[in-house]
């Protein structure tokens, strides 16, 4: 074994001495020597500090006559004496984590790295030690782990710790020859909510559940967030199915509870699940159980409107005992009303076309609205309701006519509804010849599973055979049928209102929306941007070129006979940027714009203009919104139109310089003053 030197106090044994315990001394780390009977020989200033020894006669001490000096931290050097002792016997490098409380007061975590020393005879010559404060390391770990198991909005766990989860949890069942329950939860009218209170509403609402499942349940069961509004609840350790019912009617119980929302408004909602068990014949893994549990699942959703209790298990008849909902009887009742949005083309400045909305009035004058009548009705429902609304939109377009507004009409379809069924209703209107069944359009749900079918594509490939026009709605709320749009027959789509409504806080959101334009001209479609509900975002989505507006900031939606005066007298306001979110706006897209152009060709452009900012139709801009922000915006304004020009011009002295970091720092600089003067 080789013979190693230990480290000495002073330099007696070492002439490099001075060196070493300048070295030691730079350590951030605690460093600490010990002889062979463990005795203290050498620390480093952070070592003192750790362990407070300030004051106490330290050098050539024990542990133990430590802990009688230094009682406080008597637990702390008992600890190091079994942690030495540890890599004595194991006589190599040993690494221990230990807890200690740092200077500041707070517990941190330490990596304790102990190398024991020999002499050639075997005997103890000594062991380094070093502590390291791993405490930010180990929250950073905890993190990465909290990110990859759990879900982002909610905190519950997500579909990759439910999938360990279960493997255990079927393994206990069968080792304790318990029953595991596994129920798929999807809730009812949560769209509505979304539509109706904006999709900071829909998240409230499912962070108020992530908080409040868990509390409804056992310790030893668990609750997952699949995503979307579906979750998965394990139920563990139970013995028969007799108490299956009462835990199922809690969780019921917690979800309809009044959720209140931070706007002050309060919803309620309802749920839908499938139950499987487990253990069940030819089942034995977790795929297998969650798709009987899907399937229950689908049950208990067909029989939404009449069944007895909100929940399924897989293989039960199913009992249909409810009575028809309010809502449903209203529908019944013909106590529809069609109210209508309208939608504004920003280059004409006109009124081009309607949404159909869907009302319910009471017979005791109360108006219900979609958020309330929506989570009462079952798929033939909705299909009813949207038939009803289209017919009813069909009977108003003729008289709006008259007042010289063509205009075409939206209508929400749940996706269900798209079926045979629903294309003979659509033939037989546009048999009827009283409409050109271009100014129909039906407005169908981004991220339903209907649209990733093959049969969904045949059945929107018929109706628009029809002539009638297909929108996708709510876009950018989901991921897989943004990627199937270049697939399907749409003529248009429909931003997710809940990009748009934030603008005002979140103007940086214009970047997506200046990406769905460019979808949208890629792909041949109308874009309609809907939720622009201030002046300030009609501003700065006019400025940015979105075609078709859609929110309060135009109208509300309105009865027909509103929407008739509406539509003589409604004065809108002027197209150029009258805001600091408007400037905002403008400047980005005149960015991508120019930007887009030099990179095509950069010959096309005079720079000799393009470097003089106060050429450029945003300095008039600023001049006239820039209120006491003039001279700074003006500035910056001018130190963007110095870098693109000298970029276009380098460009075309070396064609295969790409390097634009100059000018996306002077472009995001002046952006961030506009917003940072629009924010105040």
């Amino acid at each position: 074994m080789t013979k190693h030197t230990p480290i000495k106090h002073a330099q007696e044994h070492s002439p490099f001495g001075d060196q070493l315990s300048a070295l030691i001394e730079t350590l951030p780390d605690a460093f600490f020597f010990k002889d062979g009977t463990g005795r203290w020989q050498i620390i480093n200033e952070s070592a003192k500090r750790l362990f407070h020894l300030e004051g106490i006669p330290w050098e050539g001490k024990t542990d133990m006559e430590l802990a009688e000096l230094h009682p406080d931290f008597r637990e702390i050097h008992e600890a190091c004496i079994v942690g030495d002792e540890k890599a004595w016997r194991a006589r190599q490098l040993v690494v221990i984590e230990e807890k200690m409380v740092r200077e500041d007061g707070q517990q941190a975590i330490y990596e304790t790295r102990k190398l024991p020393l020999f002499k050639v005879s075997g005997e103890r010559a000594g062991i380094m030690i070093i502590g390291r404060d791993i405490t930010e390391q180990k929250e950073a770990d905890e993190q990465i782990k909290q990110m990859a198991f759990h879900d982002a909005l909610t905190g519950l766990p997500n579909r990759r710790l439910l999938e360990n989860q279960m493997e255990q949890a079927m393994a206990r069942s069968m080792r304790h020859n318990r029953l595991l329950v596994f129920c798929m939860l999807d809730l009812d009218g949560f769209k509505p909510v979304n539509d109706t209170y904006g999709h900071q509403a829909g998240d409230e609402v499912l962070i108020t559940l992530g908080k409040r499942l868990p509390e409804a349940l056992r310790k030893s069961d668990f609750v997952a967030r699949l995503g979307g509004d579906e979750f998965v609840i394990l139920l563990e350790d139970l013995e028969d199915l007799d108490a299956l019912s009462q835990i199922l009617k809690k969780i019921e119980e917690t979800i309809a509870a009044p959720i209140p929302l931070s706007s002050g408004e309060t919803v309620q909602i309802r749920a839908s699940m499938g139950v499987a068990i487990y253990p069940f014949e030819d089942t034995d893994t977790e795929d297998q159980l969650l798709r009987l549990a899907d399937q229950a699942l689908y049950e208990s959703k067909v029989h939404k409107a009449d069944r007895e209790r909100f929940w399924v298990l897989f293989g039960e008849e199913i009992h249909q005992s409810a009575p028809r909902t309010p809502a449903q009887r209203l529908l019944d009742a013909e106590a529809l009303e069609v109210w209508y949005q309208p939608i504004m083309d920003s280059l004409t400045r006109r009124v081009v076309g309607v949404e159909a909305l869907a009302r319910l009035r009471d017979t005791d004058g109360t108006l219900w609205h979609p958020a309330r009548f929506l989570p009462q009705l079952q798929d033939a429902d909705f299909f009813d309701l949207s038939k009803k609304v289209l017919t009813q939109a069909l009977v108003d377009l003729p008289i709006l006519d008259a007042l010289g507004c063509r205009l075409w009409a939206s209508v929400n379809i749940d996706p269900a509804s798209i079926s045979e069924d629903c294309i003979t209703y659509l033939r037989e209107i546009i048999a009827q010849g009283s409409m050109d069944p271009s100014r129909i359009t039906l407005e169908i749900l981004e991220g339903s599973n209907f649209l990733e079918q093959q049969a969904a594509l045949e059945y929107l490939l018929e109706i628009k055979s029809l002539g009638v026009h297909l929108a996708l709605d709510d876009v950018g709320s989901a991921y897989s049928s943004l990627l199937r749009l270049k697939d399907l027959p749409i003529d248009e789509i429909k931003l997710d209102q809940g990009f748009i409504r934030t603008l005002e806080k979140r103007p940086q959101d214009l970047h997506f929306v200046a990406v769905i334009q460019d979808l949208a001209a890629d792909l041949g479609v109308n874009l309609v941007v809907e939720g622009v509900e201030t002046d300030d975002i009609l501003d700065a989505v006019t400025v940015m070129g979105a075609s078709l507006i859609q929110g309060y900031a135009i109208a509300k939606p309105m009865p027909l006979a509103e929407l008739q005066t509406f539509l003589e007298h409604h004065p809108f306001p002027p197209s150029h940027p009258n805001s600091l979110l408007g400037l905002y706006a403008k400047q980005l897209a005149d960015h991508s714009a120019l930007k887009k152009i030099i990179r095509q060709n950069p010959r096309l452009v005079d720079y000799i203009t393009l470097m003089d900012a106060t050429a450029c139709p945003v300095h008039a801009d600023i001049q006239r919104l820039g209120a006491d922000n003039i001279g700074l915006l003006d500035e910056l304004h001018q130190e963007y139109h110095r870098a693109i020009a000298a970029m276009g011009t380098q460009m075309i002295a070396s064609p295969a310089t790409n390097d634009w970091t100059d000018v996306e720092h002077a472009q995001e600089t002046l952006e961030q003053a506009i917003i940072g003067f629009f924010l105040g």
